[in-house]
């Protein structure tokens, strides 16, 4: 299994905070915007009524105004209305009429109020803590500031582009105030839900697509994979075949020889003067039946003929080919029943070598009067052959480099089968492990898994 690549999920993080950061400066940049759009239009919204009411109160006062009076002093009336702390007229030059009350100090319109008013438009200013007592007398410590709308209207003589005169509002803004900061709430409660549904948004992209991403790498691994196993396969199977064909000439060869000199001990073996000879017809009729087998192995092969095998025929392969060696030498062979699925021939033929050469080699190692145990199942995934013997087990310093030629911890041993053996069970993509040693025996398992 290829190891994950950690590069993509932290490149998807640094993606997914960047686009949550760009997202949250839009949200707040747009929140900012709109709440001050919003605030500046109820903020010029007193000055929208008020505009109107004042032309109409200067326009009502003109029929009745004296020498001694002007009809911009009828815009100090609505000092009396609620909420109204304070009224300043100005005449056309910006210089003070009259205000009210007289508690105001320094009543004076500001030269950049005054030409912003020659434009013809009115002027509102909010001020969240205005300085009541640098503007009024006898202002309490506790109220010393408090919010203030401020209001100036140009006041235009009628049918004329000329100004008779400016008016400035000083007007209690608290109820202002509290409406802004409703208004301001919502706007955050508002703010927040559109960054949370966003930022899960975010995380939900940007999620799925690392989740496709290491899919396909994933995909892309495994398929590299597979390639570079199928060519190692390629090449595999090109040297045995090359190796196939020599040591099918070999066995031939050996094939004549091997009973030729079976013929010779055999004429020997009723000689009771020299028991050596029994054991040497020993032997050789287990080499002819090797030979048999690997002809056998070699014709289905070279034939390219299969058939399939299921488990309870390769138990039977194996205790039949073992049997006569393990009563031979007094040791116990019990083999399981196998199981009912099968596999192919070529495949099962080679698993049935592999297992005679383990079963031998525990039979060998197995004191007389003790058991070899071979167990052959069908795991779900892959079929499971399990040798295990009762003999003293394998030496520690053998164990490391157990399945390499001339490695073996038996006197007279070559070191030669095990290694074979490995190079069996990686023929078939099996895979032949010690799985335990020690003074009570050893297990050794082949684990062959099913193909696709």
């Amino acid at each position: 299994m290829p190891r994950p690549n950690l590069r993509y999920p932290i490149a998807a993080l640094g993606i997914g905070v960047l686009l949550a950061g760009i997202f949250s400066a839009l949200v707040i940049w747009f929140r900012s915007d709109l709440r001050d759009e919003i605030h500046l239009k109820i903020i010029e919204r007193d000055a929208a009524v008020l505009y109107p009411m004042a032309l109409q109160q200067v326009s009502d006062s003109e029929e009745g105004a004296t020498a001694r009076t002007t009809p911009l002093t009828a815009l100090l009336k609505s000092a009396r209305q609620k909420g109204m702390l304070a009224v300043a007229v100005f005449d056309r030059d910006g210089n003070t009429i009259e205000s009210v009350p007289a508690t105001q100090l320094f009543v004076e319109l500001p030269t950049d109020d005054y030409l912003r008013l020659q434009l013809g438009a009115p002027i509102s200013r909010y001020h969240p803590s205005f300085p009541l007592d640098q503007y009024f007398t006898g202002v309490s410590p506790d109220e010393r500031q408090a919010p203030v709308l401020e209001v100036l209207l140009p006041l235009p003589v009628s049918g004329s582009a000329a100004f008779r005169g400016f008016v400035r509002y000083y007007i209690d803004a608290r109820p202002l105030s509290r409406e802004l900061a409703v208004i301001d709430a919502r706007i955050n409660r508002q703010t927040a839900v559109t960054l949370l549904v966003g930022m899960v948004l975010i995380a939900a992209v940007v999620t799925g697509a690392t989740f496709s991403v290491q899919r396909a790498q994933r995909a892309v691994a495994e398929r590299n994979e597979r390639l570079t196993r199928a060519n190692f396969e390629l090449t595999l199977a090109a040297k045995a075949s090359a190796v196939g064909q020599i040591t099918s000439h070999l066995i031939h060869g050996l094939q004549g020889s091997v009973e030729g000199l079976r013929a010779v001990v055999a004429s020997h073996e009723s000689d009771a003067s020299n028991p050596a000879w029994e054991s040497a017809a020993g032997y050789t009729e287990r080499l002819q039946t090797m030979i048999r087998e690997t002809v056998a192995l070699l014709g289905d092969v070279s034939a390219n003929t299969t058939y399939e095998l299921n488990g309870r025929d390769l138990a039977s392969t194996i205790r039949d080919r073992n049997k006569a060696f393990a009563l031979e030498k007094g040791v116990v062979l019990e083999v399981n029943d196998g199981f009912a699925s099968s596999i192919n021939s070529h495949r099962g033929g080679l698993l049935c070598l592999i297992a005679s050469n383990l079963v031998q080699n525990a039979i060998i190692a197995t004191q007389p009067g003790k058991k070899v145990s071979v167990s052959l199942v069908d795991a779900g995934w892959a079929i499971v052959l399990t040798v295990k013997d009762e003999g003293s087990g394998v030496p520690e310093s053998v164990q490391k480099q157990l399945f390499k030629p001339g490695r073996t911890g038996r006197a007279g041993g070559s070191g030669l089968g095990l290694a074979i053996s490995k190079l069996l069970a990686r023929q078939i993509a099996a895979e032949l492990t010690l799985l335990s040693t020690g003074p009570t025996g050893s297990t050794f398992r082949v684990t062959l898994a099913h193909q696709d």
